[in-house]
């Protein structure tokens, strides 16, 4: 078993003449719990529990605490992760990629002189510590109010960061001509909404767009690839509304193709929305198509899809002798005569009935039945 100890020292700090804010705890890790940035970069995950319970995680590069990640490593373990609001200090054990031990945190006294110099004086030990677990240092803050982002609160600050908000985000969606507040900010980095998102839209001609607009498109997936493709296949004026409706009922271009290759060319986008509501599907129709039901209009196979004239109904209504249009069949879903209705009446001497005495009878069904006695 590969031992291996990690010191990095700790000194306990003070600011003027009280002392830093520190905070003690227990951590966890687990070699397994990691998660990848750009260019594959390994990031573990570190679990903290304060003395006072309140549970936050946190990760950091996997390069800055190898032990933590190697999975042969046993043994004590110290290491210390720095921040610029502080220092965590961790002591414990390693085995097997699973750690365990105790943590303490110290503040750092420049860091809180110096937040007090951009507006943020008397912050608490648990303002401290969040802006420590999530990184919220001086460089960060100065690059957010050179942006414009002025008198932010604590909190406003701890959740841009959670989600990837920084001076360059909002500076490319002042560049692409919007000016976000922090609640927007937030909303478009959690959706994908990213100001070079912004920039390829107005690109594909549908121009500066609101900023639920943005996010709309993102929530539902219209891409500008989606836009190109949809437009190459025709469809030039596409308003947004359209375009999320299409993407909400699920209408893509290989749907778009696929009923072009059976001949339905230059659908509408209201029948290409009520197709893919009602299941109507290229599928349906080949097999449609296999038992002669060809070049159907739209509203027909709608319509068969709503009333559950399904191949297989077809199929067993034949299997009894009826091989009608579709307005019958229709009919018959809709008056419940099907293939065991059928050879009933047979049985019970109704023989050659035509199609309108099958419905009739499905109606009227005792006015039949004396006539047979």
């Amino acid at each position: 078993m590969k031992q291996l100890l990690l010191v990095l020292s700790f000194v306990p700090m003070t600011f003027g003449s009280q002392a830093v804010p520190t905070v003690d705890g227990t951590w966890r890790s687990d070699s397994q719990n990691y998660w990848t940035r750009d260019r594959g970069e390994r990031w573990v995950s570190l679990q903290l529990e304060r003395r006072d319970d309140e549970r936050n995680g946190f990760s950091v590069p996997a390069q800055d605490v190898p032990a933590l990640v190697d999975d042969r490593a046993a043994g004590p373990v110290r290491f210390t992760l720095t921040r610029d609001a502080g220092t965590f200090a961790f002591e414990g054990r390693i085995d097997a990629g699973r750690g365990s031990g105790t943590f303490q945190f110290s503040a750092n006294p420049d860091y809180l002189s110096g937040m007090a110099r951009l507006g943020y004086a008397n912050l608490s030990s648990d303002e401290v510590w969040r802006f420590a677990i999530h990184d919220v240092s001086r460089e960060y803050v100065r690059a957010m109010q050179a942006e414009g982002y002025k008198n932010v609160g604590e909190d406003d600050l701890v959740r841009m960061r959670i989600h990837g908000v920084d001076a360059t985000y909002a500076a490319g969606y002042r560049q692409a001509g919007y000016q976000l507040g922090v609640d927007d900010l937030v909303r478009t980095r959690i959706h994908g909404a990213t100001p070079a998102f912004a920039q390829q839209v107005k690109q594909e001609g549908l121009g500066t767009l609101t900023i639920d607009d943005l996010v709309k498109m993102r929530i539902h997936g219209v891409t500008p690839e989606y836009i190109k493709q949809m437009r190459d296949l025709g469809f030039k004026d596409l308003s947004l509304e359209r375009l999320v409706q299409f993407r909400i009922f699920g209408v893509t271009p290989e749907f778009i193709k696929a009923f072009g290759d059976l001949g339905y060319k230059n659908l509408s986008g209201d029948d290409l929305v009520k197709m893919r509501i009602h299941g109507v599907t290229p599928e349906f129709v080949k097999e449609l198509n296999g038992l002669g039901y060809k070049n159907l209009d739209i509203a027909d196979l709608v319509k068969m899809r709503i009333h559950g004239v399904t191949p297989d109904f077809i199929r067993q209504m034949k299997e009894v002798g009826y091989t009608v249009r579709v307005e019958k069949l229709v009919q018959f879903r809709i008056h419940g005569v099907d293939a065991d209705l059928v050879r009933d009446l047979k049985a019970r001497g109704f023989k050659d009935l035509s199609a309108d005495d099958l419905v009739d009878f499905s109606i009227h069904g005792r006015r039949w039945l004396r006539k047979a006695e």
